[in-house]
């Protein structure tokens, strides 16, 4: 009886493993192209448009455009200035993505500061003196890759981090103030993640 009994769960065991009778879901095709129809209708080129266009371009004659000499325009716009002779370089110390510094700068110094700036997507930076008049401001920011610059900026900023890694900012005069500041001011940084 018990050797029947074992037999028997056995070949059970075995008859429902080959039983295809637990069903199998597909995506439905009618119901993927209803939910995106929307979407493959604005994707798609109207390419008669472009044909006509084409044809009327080909049509009209060319007609030469004298080049304009270049003019030198004097303004006062806002430049990067270079790094000054003096120039003093600060890591600053990210903790629960924030970071703080007060240095002191000498006139017509310029004052850089690293971070590391690992997950995040953004970074506000702000800079604050005693007198809120003072002729300082960020003058550039520098990505871990050559081709993340930005600036000049203000006082205050955010600048998007597109890199993982290290990256450099630059504490400086405006070159359009005759009157370069020197004492203490205070580093504000913020690493985002919106």
């Amino acid at each position: 009886m018990k050797w029947t009994f074992i037999v028997f769960i056995t070949l059970l065991t075995f008859y429902n493993c080959q039983d295809k009778s637990t069903p199998t879901i597909y995506p439905s095709k009618i119901g993927v192209d209803s939910a995106y129809a929307d979407l493959v209708k604005k994707d798609k080129p109207v390419q008669e448009d472009v044909m006509k266009e084409e044809v009327v371009k080909t049509a009209t004659p060319q007609k030469k455009v004298a080049k304009k000499s270049p003019v030198k325009i004097n303004s006062k716009t806002d430049k990067i200035v270079p790094f000054s002779a003096n120039n003093t370089t600060e890591n600053l110390v990210v903790s629960y993505a924030k970071a703080k510094a007060e240095p002191t700068k000498l006139a017509g110094q310029t004052n850089t500061f690293t971070f590391n700036a690992d997950s995040a997507k953004k970074v506000w930076i702000k800079i604050s003196a005693q007198d809120s008049t003072a002729n300082i401001r960020i003058n550039h920011i520098k990505g871990p890759v050559d081709s993340i610059k930005g600036g000049p900026f203000s006082k205050e900023t955010i600048f998007d981090l597109p890199a993982r890694g290290v990256y450099q900012f630059s504490i400086s005069e405006k070159p359009t103030n005759a009157k370069p500041y020197a004492g203490k001011y205070k580093v504000e940084l913020k690493l985002l993640w919106k």
